[in-house]
């Protein structure tokens, strides 16, 4: 296994309340899509996605529990160990596309505004949690906005909003990243319509490089088979019903029927 190498802090953006961006001063080949492994000392290793490719890695991370609330203590100058980029990235493909983000899923789509265009429909549960809306539009992507409460966009959960774009469009391909739930009903619109698809998926993670099993989807390893596969491929998985927890055991996905 590859060991971590340590890297500085150059910038840490303030994007919302509970998400920070972080600029590390190493450059590396990525695709956008794939992850990299972030160490800390004496706390934990952690997958990450990419949300930069090109130029300084950056890592756009939601605070949530040990690891990420030691990182929102952590500034410019500071260190963190760094393995990567892993996992198979997105596809490019030609024409119009829609881009499907739920909250820090978001995150892993950004490098893909520079690489495609069409329609980017980005989602939170409020305005405040919103990620990136003026990057997208910089690119030239219409910017659609879908919030729980209303306060940003429209009142709505992104599949359904993303249910109202495809009846006028004729997208090449959808790429999606978020909760599980909303990923598996924009799949499921996706498939309905024929539509050719792509999503990146997360998984508990150990080893990051395809050995211990730990992000396994019905024999599909998440961190070496993903973290992106098609819609075809993730027809005949667990998709949407169960993920796994840190001893391997399977367990209902949050939000799942």
């Amino acid at each position: 296994m590859d060991k971590p190498q340590m890297v500085e802090i150059l910038d840490v953006a303030f994007d919302t309340s509970e998400h920070r961006t972080f600029t590390l001063d190493i450059e590396v080949d990525a695709r956008p899509g794939q992850f990299c492994m972030l160490w800390l000392p004496c706390i934990n290793e952690k997958p990450m996605s990419l949300s930069a490719t090109e130029g300084k890695v950056q890592v756009t991370v939601k605070k949530l529990g040990q690891f990420t609330t030691r990182m929102f203590m952590m500034d410019a100058g500071d260190k963190i160990g760094f393995r990567g980029p892993y996992g198979k990235g997105f596809e490019l493909v030609a024409g119009d596309v829609c881009l499907v983000g739920g909250g820090c899923g978001i995150a892993p789509l950004r490098p893909l505004a520079k690489k495609l265009k069409g329609d980017a429909l980005i989602s939170a549960k409020n305005a405040g949690s919103l990620l990136f809306a003026d990057h997208f539009a910089s690119q030239g992507f219409a910017v659609h906005q879908a919030t729980d409460d209303g306060s940003a966009g429209e009142k709505a959960f992104a599949h359904e909003l993303f249910g109202k774009l495809v009846e006028d469009s004729d997208y090449s391909c959808v790429y999606c990243c978020g909760p599980e739930p909303m990923m598996e009903a924009v799949h499921n619109i996706c498939q309905s319509r024929g539509l050719e698809s792509q999503l990146s998926l997360e998984r508990y993670m150990k080893c990051g490089i395809g050995i211990c099993g730990s992000c396994s989807l019905s024999g599909l390893r998440v961190c070496k088979e993903g973290p992106v596969f098609s819609g075809k491929e993730l027809s005949a998985t667990e998709f949407g019903s169960y993920s796994r927890d840190a001893t391997g055991s399977r367990r209902r996905c949050d939000g799942c029927a």
